[in-house]
């Protein structure tokens, strides 16, 4: 399955095999394609966590005085570097600089080519600065046959702990608020009422926004927070929310759900905040999340966070 810039993005059920034809058999009533992991000697309950990557069409475009690419080359080579492999490597939005542009995506494909030639599965989610259109255009085998959510670049990944929903929070191409919407919030109800045995993880772009903005100021999170969190708050299941978009890495939690927002790969927008990815190894009861700092001298580099399921 592996292509230039990864593996299609599908469903990947790593699962014992016992399980393994019952779960083929549901996931095919829902329109999902079920595969092995990509590599005996992975990891199953690893999975490498990026976000915010921000890649240009030129690889010598810098912003902030960062050239994101060379982020991106830096991230994906310390990801292939990891004894045991990862599982899966996740990309959790604004993988493109501004207006997710052809060019972008492009440059995007040959920063991530050496995944695929360390077999590992690849999975991007949408944030405001993607364009579905060129993305698919880009990376051909990330586009669905079937979408589980009309018009959304939507997922489900299963690790033997915990199932990992991916979401698309992509509501308008450079404009900073997100949106799950309500067919996407009522297929992952849906979703998540199948799978009430085992832990899930809410895996997009936009972080949770619980007070509305001030007047005359734009949303600047998820401008459905509120249903958001109504689907997963009454659903134990229900563990950790994921998230990037605001550059800022952060462990905190609301209502017994932890709120992880990940690292940019990209740059920071305060001074002295890290920047990189974050190795997660789940657990029967949790998950330990280590961040890989891009600058090793980062005084955060290796903190280790173990969260607890609620």
């Amino acid at each position: 399955m592996p292509i230039h810039a990864g593996v299609p993005f599908r469903m990947v059920r790593l699962v014992r095999p016992a399980r393994r034809e019952v779960l083929r058999a549901g996931a095919a009533a829902l329109g999902m394609v079920v595969c092995r992991s990509a590599s005996a000697a992975a990891d199953p309950n690893r999975l490498a966590l990026l976000s915010d990557t921000h890649i240009p069409g030129s690889p010598e475009t810098e912003s902030r005085g960062v050239n994101m690419t060379a982020n991106l080359r830096q991230a994906v080579k310390e990801v292939t570097q990891l004894e045991p492999r990862p599982a899966a490597v996740l990309v959790n939005g604004d993988c493109a600089f501004l207006k997710g542009e052809p060019a972008d995506y492009r440059n995007l494909a040959a920063c991530v080519a050496p995944l695929a030639e360390r077999d590992l599965p690849l999975h991007l989610t949408m944030g405001n600065h993607d364009d579905r259109g060129p993305f698919y255009a880009a990376l051909a085998a990330q586009k669905p046959a079937r979408p589980l959510v009309e018009s959304k670049h939507v997922g489900l990944l299963e690790t033997p702990h915990a199932n990992w929903f991916l979401l698309d929070s992509l509501r308008e191409v450079d404009v900073v608020t997100g949106e799950f919407g309500e067919p996407q919030l009522a297929w992952l109800a849906a979703a998540l009422d199948a799978r009430a045995d085992m832990p899930a993880v809410i895996f997009a772009h936009h972080n949770p926004q619980f007070t509305a903005p001030g007047e005359g100021k734009p949303w600047t999170g998820l401008r459905d927070t509120a249903s958001f969190f109504d689907v997963i708050r009454r659903r134990p299941q229900v563990k950790a929310f994921v998230f990037g978009h605001s550059h800022d890495w952060s462990v905190t939690e609301r209502d017994g759900i932890h709120l992880v927002n990940l690292p940019p790969v990209a740059y920071v927008f305060a001074p002295g905040k890290p920047n990189g990815w974050v190795l997660a190894e789940g657990r029967a009861d949790g998950v330990t999340l280590t961040l890989r700092t891009l600058a090793a001298d980062h005084p955060a580099n290796g903190q280790r966070v173990d969260l607890a399921w609620r």
